[in-house]
C-alpha cells in the first residue's frame, strides 16, 4: 500500500511539474523522472524504519495470541485496557474506560457461578476480547495512516522545492548554451546521472565564461566550424523501377465484336449460318459443320488495364558528405594554467564536447600536467564523466609529451582513424622530443588535423608551433584572439619553420 501511494505520488509530482514549470525542457525530464522515483523508494525505506508504532503492533499481536486461550487474566485484560487507552491518547481518538472495565466485570462476576455459566463466561469474555481487537487494529491502522500521510505529504514538499529550484537552474544554463550554439543535448545525458544543483553551478560559471566574453564568443564560433563537412557533387545513374498502364485482353469478358472466327457456339453463329436450318436439304449442311466446329461465329472479346514493370536508367547529381572524424581534446591544468586560464580552458573543453555530441562525434579526453587522466565520452556515461573529469587539476609541471603520445597512439586506430586533435594549454614547456614531432607528422600524412589553443599574453614556441595545423592565442586578461598559424601559412604559402 505505501509503495503504491509513494510512486503515484512521484508520478503526479513529475505530471503537474511538466504542467506548470515554464522551465520545463527535454534535459530536465529524465532527471526528474528517475529523481522522483529515487524519492519514492527511499520515503518507503526511511517510513518502514521510522514507524513509530511498531511496539503498538507488538502490543496488539501479543494480546491477541491471548484470545484463543481459555481465559484472560483479570491483569492481562487490564495491561491490553491500559494500551489501548494509550494508543487513543496518542491518535485523538476517544476512550470509553467505563465500557471496557464493564466488559471485564461481567467476566469476572460468573466465574464462581455453575458449568452453564462459565461457560456463558468464557463466549461472553472472548467476544470482549475480541472487540478490543477489533477496535485496537482499527485505532491503530488509522494512526498509523495519518503519521504516514504527514510524512509523505512532508517529504513530497521538500522534493519539489528541490525539483523547482534544480529546473529553474537547468533552464538558464540552457539559455547560456543556447546562445552560444551548442544544442542542450548536453544537458540530456547530464540530467540522466545524479546532476547536484553544484555541478550545476559549475556548468553555469564555465558557461558565463563562454557567453559574456566577445573574443571567447568568437573563438567558440571558430573552433565549432573545426573540419565542416567537405561537400562533394557526382553524377551517378541509378535503375528505378516505374509502372505502366497498358490494355490487356480479357478472356473472361465478352464486351464488343472484334472479327468473325470459326467454331460452334450457337449463341454466336452468324444469321446466315442459322438461316441454313430453314430448309431440310441445307439443314444437314448446317449439322455437319457443327460437328466439325467449322461454324462462322461472332469473335467478340473485353479488354483491361494490366500495370506493367518497366525499367529505366536516369542520371542524376548526388552531394557526398565526409563524415566527421572523431575529436580528441587536451587540456592543460598544470600549475602555470592555475586561475582564469585553467577555467577559461575547461570551458572550452566542455563547448567543445558539447559540439561534438551535438555532430554525433565520439570524443576523448585527455587531461594532462606532467601526468595524464583519459576520458572516453562516447561510453554510456560519458557527459556525467565529464563534470567529474573537469574538476580534476594537477597544479604541477607541464609535459605534453605523455598526452601527445597517447593522442597519437588513440589515432593509430580504427575508431580514431579520421580524428582532429585539440591542445589547450598555455604552452609553457619543455621541447618536445623528436619522436613525438615525428609521430605527428606521420599522422598528419595520413589525415589527422592537430590544432592548439594557446591561453596566454605571448606566443609560445616556434618550435611548438610547427607542429599545428592551426593556432590560435587568447589573451584571458584583455579577451583577444588571433589566429597565429594560420595566417602565416596564408602569407608565405607554406608551413611556418
Amino acid at each position: 500500500m505505501l509503495k503504491n501511494t509513494t510512486q503515484a505520488i512521484a508520478l503526479a509530482l513529475v505530471n503537474d511539474l511538466q504542467a506548470t514549470s515554464p522551465s520545463w525542457t527535454d534535459a530536465a525530464r529524465d532527471h526528474v523522472t528517475l529523481r522522483s522515483e529515487e524519492w519514492a523508494r527511499q520515503t518507503q525505506r526511511e517510513i518502514l524504519a521510522n514507524n513509530p508504532f511498531v511496539s503498538r503492533e507488538q502490543d496488539l499481536a501479543q494480546f491477541a495470541g491471548l484470545v484463543d486461550q481459555q481465559a484472560i487474566s483479570k491483569e492481562e485484560w487490564r495491561t491490553a485496557v491500559q494500551r489501548f487507552d494509550e494508543l487513543c491518547r496518542l491518535s485523538g481518538r476517544p476512550f470509553n474506560p467505563t465500557f471496557w472495565e464493564e466488559q471485564h466485570i461481567d467476566q469476572a462476576s460468573t466465574q464462581k457461578r455453575g458449568k452453564k455459566a462459565k461457560t456463558e463466561s468464557h463466549q461472553q469474555a472472548r467476544r470482549a476480547a475480541g472487540l478490543l481487537v477489533d477496535q485496537w487494529r482499527e485505532t491503530l491502522d488509522r494512526a498509523v495512516s495519518a503519521w504516514e500521510l504527514q510524512e509523505v505529504t512532508q517529504r513530497r514538499a521538500a522534493l519539489r522545492n528541490e525539483l523547482e529550484a534544480f529546473l529553474e537552474l537547468m533552464s538558464a544554463l540552457a539559455r547560456q548554451l543556447d546562445a552560444l550554439g551548442v544544442g542542450t543535448g548536453i544537458l540530456v545525458d547530464l540530467s540522466k546521472g545524479q546532476l547536484s544543483p553544484q555541478n550545476i553551478d559549475q556548468l553555469k560559471r564555465w558557461a558565463r565564461y563562454l557567453a559574456n566574453d566577445e573574443g571567447i564568443k568568437a573563438l567558440c564560433d571558430v573552433l565549432g566550424k573545426l573540419r565542416q563537412l567537405e561537400l562533394s557533387e557526382r553524377i551517378e545513374q541509378v535503375n528505378s523501377v516505374y509502372v505502366q498502364d497498358v490494355w490487356q485482353p480479357d478472356p473472361n469478358s465478352r464486351e464488343e465484336i472484334i472479327g468473325v472466327r470459326l467454331g460452334r457456339d450457337l449463341e454466336q453463329a452468324l444469321p446466315c449460318e442459322l438461316a441454313m436450318l430453314g430448309d431440310p436439304d441445307t439443314a444437314v449442311l448446317f449439322d455437319l459443320k457443327y460437328i466439325e466446329s467449322r461454324l462462322m461465329c461472332f469473335d467478340m472479346r473485353g479488354l483491361r488495364l494490366v500495370g506493367e514493370l518497366h525499367e529505366r536508367v536516369t542520371e542524376q547529381h548526388t552531394t557526398e558528405a565526409d563524415k566527421l572524424g572523431p575529436m580528441i581534446i587536451c587540456v592543460d591544468t598544470s600549475g602555470s594554467m592555475h586561475g582564469m586560464p585553467e577555467t577559461i580552458g575547461k570551458a572550452m573543453a566542455l563547448y567543445m564536447a558539447g559540439h561534438a555530441r551535438e555532430q554525433k562525434r565520439d570524443c576523448y579526453l585527455i587531461n594532462f600536467s606532467t601526468s595524464i587522466e583519459t576520458l572516453d565520452l562516447s561510453q554510456k556515461d560519458g557527459m556525467q564523466s565529464l563534470m567529474r573529469f573537469l574538476e580534476m587539476s594537477f597544479h604541477g609541471g607541464t609535459d605534453m609529451a605523455p598526452a601527445l603520445r597517447h593522442a597519437v597512439g588513440l589515432m593509430q586506430q580504427e575508431k580514431f582513424a579520421k580524428a582532429d586533435l585539440l591542445v589547450i594549454s598555455d604552452f609553457v614547456a619543455g621541447r618536445l622530443p623528436a619522436d613525438v614531432r615525428d609521430s605527428i607528422e606521420k599522422q598528419r600524412i595520413n589525415g589527422n588535423r592537430f590544432h592548439s589553443l594557446v591561453i596566454a599574453e605571448g606566443f609560445h614556441l616556434q618550435e611548438v608551433r610547427s607542429l599545428f595545423d592551426q593556432e590560435w592565442v587568447y589573451d584571458p586578461y584583455s579577451s583577444q584572439i588571433s589566429e597565429l598559424v594560420g595566417f602565416q601559412r596564408a602569407v608565405t604559402g607554406g608551413s611556418v619553420q
